[in-house]
């Protein structure tokens, strides 16, 4: 009595993803607005765990009579999620990582300031590899969306897309030298030199992509 319907002993496992029915269902049974339910997908999706902890925090607050004050609740999520985000990092075997870093870099480009900060071609690479995309999709990780009878690949949440941009650029030498041999098994040299120099790039300047991603949250979460 008085818990949140979202919360349960599941929590730390790995479930299927919601379809988009189960999902308005699921956001249909709380008195929240339209607004407010698209930015829920914006940072849940049909992820189970996400959308489930995301609803609990929401659920709880109103319960009091609060209403939640958009950054301050997109900070205590990303807060709260931290763990969620780096078991999915663990389960995930060294390809799926370089293919999740490859979705999150390339959402990067043109919204960096660096002109230069161009690693076209990722969605030719990623086709290569749908069957292990798929397994990601199946986790709830990332979605697969057709524009231009082409493939397109980003994640269910702007949340789990910031870690692993945060992963990223607090790259340090020894672990980007270490990424090199990882792109090395699905791509020429030329691109994975390409994609080292953005790489590099993000590292020098963090506080760029820092700045990009708390503009990202604010946006999400803006009325």
């Amino acid at each position: 009595p008085g818990k949140s319907p979202w919360y349960n002993h599941y929590f730390f496992h790995l479930l299927q993803p919601f379809t988009d029915d189960e999902v308005a269902e699921l956001l249909g049974s709380i008195p929240i607005t339209v607004a407010w339910k698209e930015k829920i997908r914006a940072i849940a999706d049909g992820n189970p765990k996400l959308l489930q902890n995301t609803l609990y925090r929401l659920y709880s607050k109103l319960r009091l009579g609060q209403i939640p004050e958009p950054e301050t609740f997109a900070s205590e999520l990303l807060s709260n999620n931290q763990q969620f985000f780096q078991q999915i990092w663990e389960l995930s075997n060294e390809l799926e990582q370089t293919l999740l870093m490859l979705i999150a870099l390339s959402a990067l480009k043109g919204r960096l300031p660096n002109k230069n900060f161009d690693i076209g071609g990722i969605e030719n690479i990623l086709s290569h590899w749908e069957v292990k995309l798929i397994d990601l999709e199946a986790w709830g990780v990332i979605k697969e969306e057709v524009k231009d009878h082409k493939k397109n690949y980003s994640f269910t949440s702007s949340l789990m897309e910031w870690w692993v941009i945060q992963k990223i650029y607090h790259s340090n030498e020894v672990e980007i030298k270490q990424r090199e041999k990882a792109f090395l098994k699905i791509m020429s040299h030329r691109k994975v030199n390409k994609l080292t120099e953005a790489i590099r790039w993000l590292w020098q300047n963090r506080e760029v992509p820092i700045n990009f991603i708390e503009y990202s949250v604010r946006s999400v979460f803006s009325s």
